[in-house]
């Protein structure tokens, strides 16, 4: 039993053998003919086969085995060995010959699988990621010019009645009217209508006065700004003295310059005469007719004689006389403040400090040299302290300097006003006449001190009966004109 056992293991390994040996050719020869997939296919049928075979001959060997009872175990150790050197050998095998036959062509590969030949390839290989951007419009897509058409263009007819609405316009809200909108009203200026209530025949503007003047050049000062010479930009030869004052918060101050500008336009022979006024920003631009020159300047070449002071004196006379009756102070006479025209004319200026005779006046205001007693001793004073001023220059005029012109400090000068004599001349030689009408205009006492008009008449009086000379406006323009000259300066 035992040898028939074994005789029939034997044979059933050998007939696998057989088995594997007929599969291995097949598969050799399938490999041989087909490629890709129907090689794998190929590949797992034959091993399929290979190992269904095996096992069925495992199984069929070891029933047997166990129905015999005198197997030993040395042969079953001897066949399980066989079969495992047989498996590997399968194993490897189909492994090299399966990794030979698995490669396949790259997808950017142009390699075609029916040929091999490689004289045919006309593009290079390129590697994954490298792409040529290909040209749309063509290689000679800017060669070829565009035809010319001219085109031509024809007007749509107009239908008027395609833009007329069927359905009226109803306005928005339960208002069944357009409403009117409110007037265009500039925002109030308090000031300016204060300056336009006090100058009714002045014209008053709110432009940039630089659009209408300019050659701007300085020429003196006033107590509340700078003058200066324009000229006008659309009136040929037409100069003008223009007073630029900055407006301050102080209703003080801005009362002073209405009261400037009202006594301007009064339009008096000697009173300088106002033309325009421009509010700009936050100044006050006074254009006023521009004169030759003030006494001051004369004084600067030669002292006045005697005459011409007299005529000077006159002429200012009559323009205090005319401020006094209309309830003005001046409060700043002197040289300065006198102007003098190209015709002889004597004109008074510069009003910044003047005051009203009806309210109580008792500021220290004005030129040191020029106050009078009770301006310094800060009482109660009225228009005649211009006379005591107009005194003081008629003394600068022929002495070229006011009194006590040495000294320089403000409590010795008020001190030497209060406590010496009232002053006279001292570089010139006016006569009598001269002497007692300065007399008179210099009385340190305010009740006696006479007043504009009748100085005005005792000078009339006195020129009538020779005892003063007074030149005429011609002879002062003369005279002037030869001050002033080039040659006389030089």
């Amino acid at each position: 039993m035992l040898r028939r056992k074994s005789s029939t293991i034997s044979t059933h390994s050998n007939r696998s053998d057989a088995y594997l040996t007929n599969n291995h050719s097949f598969a050799t020869s399938t490999l041989n003919k087909v490629n890709g997939k129907a090689m794998i296919d190929a590949l797992k049928e034959s091993r399929r086969r290979a190992f269904g075979g095996l096992l069925g001959n495992k199984r069929a060997s070891l029933g047997n085995l166990r129905k015999s009872k005198s197997s030993t175990t040395a042969d079953n150790h001897q066949s399980s060995t066989r079969q495992a050197e047989l498996l590997t050998t399968m194993d490897l095998s189909m492994k090299r010959r399966s990794t030979g036959c698995l490669r396949r062509d790259s997808v950017y590969s142009n390699k075609s699988t029916k040929s091999t030949d490689f004289s045919n390839n006309t593009k290079v290989w390129r590697s994954p990621g490298y792409y040529e951007i290909p040209n749309v419009f063509g290689s000679d897509c800017f060669l070829k010019p565009e035809p010319l058409i001219e085109k031509t263009y024809t007007l749509r007819t107009v239908n008027l009645q395609k833009h007329i609405s069927k359905h009226p316009w109803r306005p928005a809200g339960n208002c069944a009217e357009i409403p009117q909108l409110p007037p265009l009203v500039r925002t109030s200026n308090e000031f300016e209508t204060k300056i336009r209530k006090a100058l009714p025949k002045v014209p008053v503007s709110s432009l940039d006065p630089r659009n209408k003047y300019d050659g701007f050049k300085e020429i003196g000062t006033g107590v509340n700004g700078s003058v200066v010479r324009a000229q006008h930009r659309y009136k040929k030869n037409v100069y003008l003295a223009i007073k630029r004052c900055r407006l301050e918060p102080d209703r003080e101050y801005k009362a002073s310059i209405i009261r400037e500008l009202r006594i301007m336009a009064t339009g008096h022979t000697n009173l300088i005469r106002l033309r325009e006024v421009s509010l700009w920003k936050q100044d006050v631009w006074m254009a006023m007719d521009l004169q030759r020159c003030s006494v001051f300047a004369v004084l600067c070449q030669r002292g006045i004689p005697e005459q011409y002071a007299v005529y000077i004196t006159c002429e200012t006379l009559k323009g205090l006389a005319y401020l006094h009756s209309r309830q003005f102070i001046h409060r700043d006479i002197k040289c300065e403040n006198l102007l003098l025209g190209w015709n002889g004319e004597v004109k008074l200026a510069d009003f910044g400090l003047a005051t009203r005779t009806n309210r109580r006046n008792r500021e220290r205001l004005g030129t040191s040299k020029w106050m009078a007693p009770e301006v310094i001793r800060e009482q109660l004073y009225d228009e005649k302290i211009d006379m005591w001023s107009l005194g003081i220059t008629l003394i600068e005029m022929m002495d070229r300097v006011p009194p006590h012109y040495l000294l320089k400090d403000e409590t010795e000068l008020f001190t030497a006003i209060l406590s010496e004599p009232s002053p006279t001349f001292t570089y010139s030689y006016p006569t009598m006449y001269m002497r007692g009408l300065v007399a008179w205009l210099l009385d340190e006492t305010p009740s006696t001190r006479p007043h504009a008009v009748d100085v005005l008449q005792e000078i009339d009086v006195h020129v009538q009966s020779r005892l003063l000379q007074c030149a005429n406006s011609n002879d002062l323009a003369r005279f002037v004109n030869h001050v002033l000259s080039p040659k006389s300066s030089s």
